[in-house]
């Protein structure tokens, strides 16, 4: 059964044209992931759908009762004042699961969540039996909740079957198609081009009559002559519609090559860099750390994982505040970014901006900032103008390319869309400073750090490799404590079963505990 349908489906604000939707059907309890930069018209879909503005032409089908969840949802509470983001952003989740409704949208859920509210959030949202559509740059709940993705480009909508990890390995098989008659192109253009040369010199080539022949000689020799060249020159203009007429093929956008290294990093190698042994700290009367100890090597790239509040950003303001209990080797130069962009000044242009202090040539510049989706005709706005997402790029872009030679990253992906933060992945890869962040995309993290710091009942818990790995680490110690206390209850019963039939007299009772004792034994 269909839960919505579109059906020549357009809508525009100003001249500026946002959605074209031919014809899409979604299917009854499809969960669905919708997909696209920024400004690519997913909010304005769910608008849509929730019939809060309508299409300028066109009609949309609903069978059913819409909840929707915005990213800023008002949510009555008497306890609202009292709520983190985080909070309020699971009660509204909630909320909408339980109205009467057989479809959800869904806009950006995991904001403000810490990745251990991302998996309540999961687990919910697989739970639900209506048709889901979620916006959301958090790539492991796309992977995790989603079969089908809906991918807006251009206005227009293209589905995928499959979980985002599928569309991408498709997207990328089309890309590599795109990428080869791309070439198939170039290369029979070419060699259109130097056959219709060949041509027009052979025309030219075609000899005249020489004096020396006779008048009949001449003219049977005009005349094959000019058959010749009518032969050639109607070759040519076939060679000339052939190029007019060939499909032309755009060429795609490549990462740049770029080396981000600055001679300040190898003051560092193969040291501790970032230590305590001792470290505890109170916000507000509330301990949050007590008597821990972390370290941060060179060349690392950590991310610092734990809840909402568990002071997170906290610790990351004690390393920039030289707290005495955290040690810094004296040759540490920090870019720090923060959530508020201060390194960044509104009233001069992007590339000013990072070039201000820059270790590297302007050439680097331009292409590390189109690695990240700031075009060459961009570069010069001024950063005021510019949408919260590229002023986070523009800063991320200053840090990398400047002379430090340790990254301290507060949430870098926030407001960044997943093309973007797919791009910053491969910058901070290609990094070869250390690399210590913040971050609740899990994605994110096991694509990146080889290192993990989770903050846990006041501690600070180091663990070598991934988040992903330090999950599966954790649950065969958990079933390996399951396995242990399993084995002292048999113990417990092997030796009270050995008491009872010492005692026992009933030799039919005997015999069931002794039948009881040789199954434990051997279980």
């Amino acid at each position: 059964m269909k839960a919505i349908k579109f059906l020549n489906v357009s809508k525009s604000f100003g001249d500026k044209n946002i959605l074209n939707i031919d014809n899409l059907e979604i299917q009854s309890g499809e969960k669905i992931g919708i997909v696209g930069k920024n400004g690519s018209g997913k909010s304005t879909l769910f608008n849509l759908i929730n019939r809060d503005i309508e299409p300028d032409t066109g009609t949309i089908e609903i069978n059913g009762n819409i909840a929707y969840l915005k990213q800023l949802d008002d949510i009555t509470s008497n306890r609202e004042t009292f709520l983190s983001g985080g909070e309020k952003m699971i009660e509204a989740v909630n909320k909408k699961l339980q109205e009467d409704s057989n479809i959800l949208l869904a806009d950006e859920p995991s904001t403000n969540l810490d990745m251990f509210r991302i998996e309540y959030l999961v687990k919910k949202f697989k739970e639900y039996k209506g048709t889901l559509l979620i916006i959301s740059h958090d790539r492991n709940l796309l992977d995790s909740v989603c079969n089908s993705i809906i991918e807006i480009s251009n206005g227009k909508l293209n589905k995928y079957n499959g979980n985002y990890t599928k569309y991408k390995e498709i997207k990328e098989k089309e890309l590599q198609r795109q990428n080869f008659e791309y070439d198939q192109y170039v290369k029979e253009k070419e060699r259109l081009k130097k056959a219709i040369i060949v041509s027009s010199n052979s025309s030219k080539s075609v000899k005249k009559a020489p004096k020396r022949m006779g008048n009949s000689e001449a003219r049977l020799h005009r005349r094959e002559a000019t058959e010749i060249q009518e032969k050639i020159e109607r070759h040519s203009k076939s060679l000339e519609t052939r190029l007019n007429k060939l499909e032309r093929k755009e060429k795609l956008e490549q990462d740049y090559y770029i080396h981000l290294k600055s001679q300040e990093i190898d003051k560092l190698k193969n040291k501790n860099i970032i230590y305590s042994d001792n470290f505890s700290f109170d916000v507000n009367g509330k301990r949050l750390f007590e008597n821990t100890k972390f370290y941060v090597q060179s060349n690392d790239k950590i991310a610092l994982v734990g809840k909402n509040g568990s002071g997170k950003t906290t610790l990351l303001n004690q390393i920039m505040q030289h707290n005495d209990k955290i040690k810094l080797n004296p040759q540490v130069n920090i870019g720090y970014f923060k959530q508020n962009l201060d390194n960044l000044i509104e009233c001069k242009t992007v590339i000013e901006n990072v070039m201000l202090d820059s270790s590297q040539n302007e050439v680097t510049a331009r292409n590390t900032l189109a690695n990240l989706h700031i075009k060459e005709n961009e570069i010069f706005k001024k950063v005021n103008l510019l949408s919260g997402g590229e002023k986070v790029k523009v800063s991320l872009a200053k840090l990398l390319l400047s002379n430090s030679n340790v990254l301290i990253l507060d949430e870098p992906t926030n407001f960044l869309d997943i093309e973007s933060i797919e791009a910053l992945e491969k910058l901070l890869n290609k990094y070869e400073g250390t690399v210590f962040f913040v971050s609740h995309d899990r994605k994110f993290i096991d694509n990146i750090c080889n290192k993990v710091i989770i903050i846990e009942n006041k501690k600070l818990i180091q663990f070598d490799g991934n988040y992903s790995e330090y999950k599966e680490y954790k649950a065969r110690q958990e079933k390996k404590d399951t396995n242990s206390n399993d084995n002292l209850l048999i113990n417990f019963r092997i030796a009270k079963l050995n008491s009872e039939i010492a005692i026992t007299k009933d030799e039919k009772e005997k015999q069931r505990l002794e039948e009881e004792l040789n199954n434990l034994k051997h279980s």
